[in-house]
Parts: C-alpha cells; sequence; structure tokens
C-alpha cells in the first residue's frame, strides 16, 4: 500500500518552484546581445509614481528594486534575478498584473560609470521583461495542472486523484473505506451569516483535518463535499466511528470571521467489504448513500443493495415522467373556486377554478404533483412544462368562456425557476394573444417562500406579468414567511389560506382565530380571500359567518378533466338559477 501511495500522492506535496540555472539566464542574455560584464553595473534605483507604486499588489517586487545592488558581478547577478522572479511569483499569486511589474522595473536603471544611462540599460529591460513573462507563464501553466488535480481554494486532491486511488486500491484488493461529506449548507445560509463558500470550506477542512489519522485522506469533491478515503480498512465500523467523531465535532459552532455556524453534515459511507455491485462503482455507491441520507434527513447511511433498488426505481419513475411529457400525456384538471353569497348575491357563484397537474399511468399510481413537477425541473425541463402550462391554461379559458359565454378565470401555479425566467412576462403575452381571452381571466398563484430565492429579480418579473393585466393570488398564506410589506405592496389581489388552518375550523379555537386573522388583515388591505380544503357544510358556515369571500374544496367538487368541469358547472348554474326563479 505505501508504494501506492507514493505513486497516487506524488504530485500532492510539490510546491512550484522556478529554476532559472546561471546557463538559462546567459542563453536569454546572449539572444539579447549581452555578456555578464556589460550588466555589472553601476544601478541606480529610481521611485515610480505615486499612481504605479501605490495602486498595485506589487509589495514584495517593490522592496526588493528598492534594495537592488548597485554592482553584482556574475553570482550576484543570478542571485538577485532569483530573488527578483521569487518575489514576483508571490506578489502574482496574491494579483499583482504582469504590465505593473514590468513597468516596476524601468526603475532599476542601468548606468556608466560616468552616471550616464547605459547603452545597455534598453537590452536589460528587454531581458527582464522575459523572465518575468516566462516566470509568469510556468506558473500559470502549473496552476492549469494542478487545477486539474486539486482544488486551488483548499490545496486538497480532487475528485479525479480520489477515483485513480480507489481504482489502483481496487486492482491490487486493498480493503478501503469511502466516506463522503456534505456540509449541508446552501446560498441562503451563507447569506444569512454574511460569509462566503471558500471561508465556510476552509474552515470546515481545519476542523475535519484535526479529526482524521494518518492511514486516512481528504478530498474536495465539489461545492461543500468532501471525501474521506481511509487506507487498509480492518473493519466497517470504522467509517461509522469516523463520521461520529465528526458530527460530534460540527456540533460546537465553526468558527468563521466575525461569526460563527453550527454545521448538521451528512454522511455517506461505504467499504470494499460491502461493495458487491456490479453495476455501480465504489464511489457511486457512496453516493447513492450520501443521498439517501440528505433526502430522508438521515446524518450517517451506509451502503447496502436496498439503497441501490430504492434509487433504480427512482431513475425509472424520474425517465417514465419526462416521458410522459414529452409525449403530451400529463393532463389538467380543474377545482371550483365558488363565491360565497353576500348582501349583494343571494347564492354562490363560480367563475374560477385552480388548474392542477395529474398524471395517469397503469405503472406509477398515485404520483403527486408536487413529485411530477419537482422532477421535471431537476431534469432540466422546466422552460418546456411552463409553456406548456401556460398555453393548456390560456386554452381552458377560451374553451370555458365559449362553452358557458360567461367571463371565467383560471389559476395557474407558479414555481420558484418560473419567477426568475426574464422571458416569462413574454411566453404569458404570447399566449394570451393566441386564445384571444383576457388577460385578467389568467390567474398566477405563487407562495411567499418562491420569493426567497432573489426576491429583486422575482419581483421585476412579476410586475411585468402584472402589466399585462394578470392578477396574482398569494397561495398557502399563514404557514412561510408572511411580510405585510410585501402583502401590501406587491399586486396580490387573491390571498388563499392554507387548508391546514381551514380543515379544524369547527374543533379548533386557535385555527379558528387565525383563520379570522387571516381574512379581517386581508379585507383591511383591500384582498379577495379564498378558503382551501373545505369539505364540511359546518366548515363553510364559519366561514360565511367569517365573511370569507370564497371557498374551494370536495364541499362542491374534487377536482375534474375539462369535459365532467362543463357538465358540473352547467349543473351548478342551472341549480342556482332554479332557486332564484322559485323565489322571485
Amino acid at each position: 500500500m505505501k508504494k501506492l501511495q507514493e505513486e497516487i500522492y506524488s504530485s500532492i506535496d510539490h510546491e512550484f518552484t522556478l529554476n532559472i540555472s546561471p546557463n538559462d539566464l546567459l542563453n536569454i542574455m546572449q539572444a539579447y546581445e549581452l555578456s555578464p560584464n556589460d550588466l555589472a553595473g553601476p544601478y541606480h534605483y529610481t521611485s515610480p509614481t505615486a499612481a504605479v507604486s501605490f495602486n498595485v499588489n506589487a509589495v514584495g517586487l517593490i522592496q526588493l528594486l528598492q534594495q537592488w545592488p548597485r554592482q553584482l558581478n556574475w553570482s550576484q547577478l543570478n542571485q538577485a534575478i532569483d530573488e527578483l522572479l521569487h518575489h514576483w511569483l508571490q506578489d502574482y499569486k496574491t494579483g499583482a498584473k504582469l504590465g505593473d511589474a514590468l513597468i516596476l522595473c524601468q526603475s532599476i536603471k542601468l548606468h556608466t560609470e560616468d552616471a550616464t544611462l547605459s547603452r545597455y540599460d534598453h537590452q536589460f529591460h528587454l531581458v527582464l521583461t522575459h523572465l518575468l513573462a516566462l516566470a509568469t507563464n510556468e506558473f500559470d501553466q502549473y496552476r492549469y495542472n494542478y487545477s486539474k488535480s486539486f482544488d486551488l481554494t483548499t490545496g486538497l486532491p480532487n475528485h479525479q486523484l480520489m477515483l485513480k486511488l480507489i481504482k489502483k486500491a481496487e486492482a491490487e484488493h486493498i480493503n478501503l473505506g469511502l466516506l463522503l461529506l456534505n456540509l449541508n449548507i446552501n446560498a441562503d445560509k451563507e447569506r444569512k451569516i454574511n460569509t462566503n463558500q471558500s471561508t465556510l470550506e476552509l474552515a470546515a477542512v481545519d476542523l475535519i483535518q484535526q479529526h482524521l489519522s494518518k492511514d486516512t485522506r481528504l478530498f474536495h469533491i465539489g461545492p461543500n463535499e468532501f471525501a474521506i478515503v481511509i487506507e487498509d480498512l480492518h473493519f466497517p465500523a470504522q467509517l461509522n466511528l469516523i463520521a461520529s467523531e465528526l458530527i460530534h465535532a460540527f456540533e460546537s459552532s465553526l468558527p468563521l470571521v466575525n461569526n460563527s455556524l453550527i454545521v448538521k453534515p451528512y454522511f455517506g459511507g461505504v467499504t470494499t467489504f460491502k461493495h458487491t455491485s456490479k453495476v455501480h462503482s465504489l464511489y457511486e455507491c457512496a453516493k447513492l448513500a450520501l443521498h439517501h441520507a440528505m433526502i430522508n434527513h438521515y446524518q450517517i447511511e451506509m451502503y447496502d443493495q436496498h439503497i441501490t433498488s430504492v434509487f433504480s426505481s427512482t431513475h425509472s419513475l424520474e425517465e417514465a415522467i419526462i416521458e410522459a411529457l414529452q409525449n403530451n400525456e400529463l393532463e389538467v384538471y380543474l377545482q371550483p373556486i365558488v363565491s360565497l353569497p353576500k348582501h349583494d348575491a343571494a347564492y354562490a357563484t363560480c367563475v374560477s377554478a385552480e388548474m392542477l397537474l395529474r398524471w395517469h399511468n397503469a405503472e406509477w399510481v398515485g404520483i403527486s404533483p408536487m413529485r411530477l413537477i419537482d422532477t421535471i425541473y431537476k431534469k432540466g425541463f422546466g422552460k418546456i412544462f411552463i409553456r406548456w402550462l401556460i398555453n393548456t391554461a390560456c386554452q381552458r379559458i377560451a374553451e370555458i368562456i365559449a362553452t358557458h359565454q360567461n367571463s371565467f378565470a383560471l389559476t395557474v401555479n407558479l414555481s420558484s425557476p418560473d419567477l426568475l425566467d426574464a422571458d416569462l412576462p413574454e411566453l404569458i403575452a404570447q399566449s394570451i394573444a393566441l386564445w384571444d381571452i383576457p388577460a385578467k381571466s389568467l390567474v398566477i398563484e405563487i407562495t411567499e417562500s418562491d420569493l426567497l430565492l432573489d426576491e429583486k429579480k422575482a419581483m421585476s418579473v412579476i410586475n411585468r406579468i402584472s402589466q399585462l393585466g394578470c392578477s396574482f393570488a398569494l397561495d398557502d398564506f399563514g404557514t412561510g414567511y408572511s411580510s405585510m410589506t410585501r402583502l401590501r405592496n406587491m399586486p396580490i389581489s387573491l390571498v388563499k389560506i392554507d387548508q391546514s388552518f381551514v380543515k379544524q375550523i369547527e374543533q379548533s379555537p386557535q385555527d379558528r382565530e387565525i383563520v379570522l386573522s387571516i381574512i379581517q388583515l386581508a379585507h383591511s388591505l383591500g384582498k379577495t380571500v379564498v378558503a382551501e380544503g373545505v369539505e364540511e357544510l359546518s366548515c363553510l358556515n364559519i366561514l360565511m359567518e367569517m365573511q370569507c369571500d370564497k371557498i374551494q374544496g370536495y364541499y362542491y367538487s374534487k377536482s375534474m378533466s375539462l369535459n365532467d368541469f362543463n357538465i358540473w358547472l352547467s349543473n351548478f348554474q342551472n341549480q342556482h338559477a332554479l332557486l332564484t326563479r322559485r323565489h322571485e
């Protein structure tokens, strides 16, 4: 195993060194028709202009030039050039620019003994330019080669070196343990603690390395993700011990500049003892275990064959969902939104509905709309889906208006990625024009959490859609990040109360108070209120007493296909027409 380690890690601790030998220097000088005696001196240093010296990062180079010797023999010239290139590369690593270095080197002038400028001064600066450019180019090439095997931020070996190690170890039948670690830190957390990913990763690396033994190797394999390879593994439980120790270490705050953060990482592991899959590599099995841990919120998950079966089924489902989208097998169903009777209307009416996604498949039964939508966006088909959804909504509105000769509105649910799509308003405008419907007939339904990813960008898209004449509904109000300022300032005309508050309204005084407060607040801001999840007459009566404007739920109807909805709507309108005539 030692020989394997040496082969894999031969370049890990190798720092970049620039070797310009005396012979190399002499060859470069001769190319510019110079000899060692021509550059013996004397040299004079002239301070560069303030604009140059104080607006560059080449601090080390400036200090060296200020101390440049007056006279130099051949040996001293070699040493001075080595030091100049060394200081330059240190400055270059911190952001200094080559152009600034070339200007700074002009501060060293080669003179003659009578203090006049030497005829070799120009060639001397050409040599310095050649050397600085050569050093910079070699360092850039080194950094490029380094980046293919190492992470530039942490300095850790990367995914490619890890795979190389695992492949060689497996070929030599050496027992390995592989533990993957995800810090479980997203962009929202980074913004809240006012830090960046690099700072977080460096702090995490420092903490992790404090708890690793000499027979382990740490790799950086992705944003906030690391791999720990245990060489010469003796028993599988070693992985659990390491993971448990790191979980305990992360229970203390991760120290950051002017801040701290509690990290609850996820671990997924596999050993060559347990790895029997002929389909998935050791690394793929560890990834499956980590993903299984993350979606189920387990801090540690060790691979077994059951996980492969679960993910095989998941993969098949995802492929089937995308195929259904591409083959136009997804359907939209409509659930009525009923306006409750007020003092100026004797009976309930229905002039709107919510459009809901459905998929009927004999093999995959009962797949929720949320699962369908999550898969579609995860697989990168979000734009195709939303184009289909908006166009279908406008088509359904046109068909219902034509069938019932009455105004009608449909609410369509959008997600976070949709609200960040600058092309969405134009897409909506095109669909409205294509189906020749009033813009107010299309109601865009969003949730407050949809705005959190990038509220400024989302609001720009929302305002452009509002300018088309479309209305907005705020879904699941009261369950998330409620902001009265947001509710007041956004172009929201409809507030939907989440069914979790509505269903138990008869039994729960707390829910009843919450619903009443939301209704009163929304009305004070001039918003219409829809209560979702109404299933019982007793619930409906309470909502009517509270002056709720509209309801949605099984009390009137579940969601239906377009044909069934048209039949239901005709019957609903006829029943109320008959009741009206009787009262006349």
